[in-house]
């Protein structure tokens, strides 16, 4: 039976759990992939991060576990994960460096933004924006799952991939910028009308 599923203010939820493994899954990802060892290893705990994402959704909505920090947490874990793996592989020399810096800067301008206009809470995820974010998480792990001897024939698709992810990456970044704008205007607008 599916439970409620409207955001509550527990913090200490099987969701956050695993939203914050998920962030120190992220530690050794990252150092195996600047040091270029433990390829195997790697893209198992690649895996893992990528469907810890999923997991802890799933049982979010399933047994009415949404609370108000896994909705701010759950995103941020997954932009902070996904540009840190992006970094190590440009240092690593695995992918090129623009598809890197498209990354980092797309997120740390959209997170400036967020803060700048002081939003009660981050724009929910669209349609484009999840395609994105697999499109991306699936560049990541075929390039990681290249690394691996047998599976090399993986790690060009990946990097295609995740070419194409970048472009599609500045697309949603730009439309989660106007949707930030125009609810900061709004926002202003409304409060505007409650003081006169």
């Amino acid at each position: 039976m599916k439970m409620d599923a409207a955001p509550r203010n527990d913090w200490a939820t099987i969701p956050n759990a695993i939203t914050l493994l998920r962030l120190f899954l992220v530690i050794p990802i990252c150092t195996y992939l600047v040091t270029d060892t433990r390829p195997t290893l790697t893209a198992i705990l690649l895996l893992a991060f990528g469907l810890s994402d999923w997991v802890d959704g799933f049982i979010a909505r399933k047994f009415g576990q949404v609370s108000k920090l896994g909705i701010l947490l759950d995103p941020v874990a997954d932009r902070l994960g996904i540009v840190a793996i992006a970094v190590a592989l440009v240092v690593g020399g695995m992918i090129p460096w623009w598809v890197g810096v498209v990354i980092f800067l797309t997120d740390l301008i959209l997170l400036c933004t967020y803060f700048l206009l002081r939003l009660a809470e981050p724009p929910a995820s669209s349609q484009l924006g999840k395609f994105r974010t697999a499109f991306i998480m699936l560049g990541l792990a075929c390039v990681a799952f290249g690394r691996i001897e047998q599976l090399s024939m993986l790690y060009l698709p990946g990097i295609y991939i995740l070419c194409a992810g970048a472009v599609l990456h500045i697309v949603v970044g730009f439309s989660y910028f106007l949707f930030m704008r125009g609810e900061a205007r709004d926002s202003g607008s409304t409060r505007g009308d409650i003081a006169t």
